[in-house]
């Protein structure tokens, strides 16, 4: 039982907490708890699909965001609300963060059309939403339009996008059109993000694989191997983790070693790396490619 007793909040509050820690199990678990005490909930769908999304179960996430947004329609600011009859004043936070949140859902799912139709009804009632346009960023890198996300991902950081993805994002877009002085910015400041996690938090592992991630995207893979083995000796498996609003697993640690491995040449001990992996996800596919290779 939750510290605030048997009631829907609680168990909702104790999600909360758990999804926060990377005890994604237990979130799961709470969430659902809280959806049977009170089948209205809406909050609490919301909260379990973004729980199945960190947990790579794209379809039930798709299933559970799809009916929040469907239940909570884009109503415009002054129209009455029938349920209340109470004149709205401005966009439901909970539609545009669960619109939002779907649109990446459907990224994950590599369907990235119908990512950026969400992504493009948020920014139709709010035209300044970072994170909106940070979805755009992410929709057009996937599909190779390197220039559109780096324009997608300078509008996120000018209303305000979560700073890390958003200059991540925008470093590796502009690596890949060889824009050099902006690689510098962005990934300096991505990483003066991710250094002041680590003073932060130096015994957690987040600030010390975004670190990693960052030197892998610059090719400096011996720096980045350090990092993600900072990473690993801090991270528990089974955990998922998350900062900047990356998720990220222990799974992903061993895989990022893997590969800095494998591009250094050191192959036998990237096979290794992807022995490791397979014995915990035997399905898991930049594992069986590093034990294959």
């Amino acid at each position: 039982m939750p510290f605030g007793g048997e009631s829907a909040e609680s168990y909702y509050d104790e999600g909360l907490t758990a999804a926060m820690k990377g005890d994604l199990k237990r979130a799961t678990e709470c969430f659902e708890k809280a959806i049977s005490l009170d089948r209205n909930y809406t909050a609490a769908y919301h909260q379990l699909g973004k729980c199945h999304l960190r947990r790579g179960d794209t379809r039930r996430a798709l299933e559970i965001l799809q009916q929040v947004v469907l239940e909570n329609p884009a109503q415009a600011s002054g129209q009455v609300d029938p349920r209340t009859g109470r004149r709205i004043q401005g966009e439901r936070p909970l539609y545009t963060g669960a619109r939002i949140d779907l649109g990446y859902a459907f990224l994950s799912a590599g369907e990235a059309e119908q990512a950026v139709k969400h992504f493009q009804e948020v920014i139709a009632i709010d035209p300044m939403n970072g994170r909106a346009h940070l979805g755009l960023a992410s929709a057009a890198f996937a599909a190779g339009e390197w220039r559109k996300a780096i324009s997608e991902a300078q509008m996120a950081l000018a209303n305000g996008a979560p700073s890390f993805p958003a200059h991540f994002l925008l470093g590796r877009a502009a690596k890949l059109v060889r824009e050099s002085a902006l690689v510098e910015d962005a990934l300096g400041q991505a990483d003066a993000l991710a250094e002041k996690q680590v003073e932060l938090t130096p015994e957690q592992p987040e600030g010390h694989f975004f670190r990693g991630e960052i030197a892998f995207v610059q090719d400096q893979l011996p720096r980045a191997l350090e990092h993600y083995r900072a990473a690993e000796d801090r991270a528990q498996q089974g955990r998922n983790y998350s900062a900047f609003g990356e998720p990220f697993s222990y799974l992903d640690v061993l895989v990022k070693q893997g590969l800095c491995l494998q591009r250094l040449g050191q192959r036998e001990r990237a096979r290794e790396m992807g022995e490791r992996v397979g014995k915990l996800d035997p399905e898991h596919r930049l594992g069986r490619a590093l034990r294959e290779a």
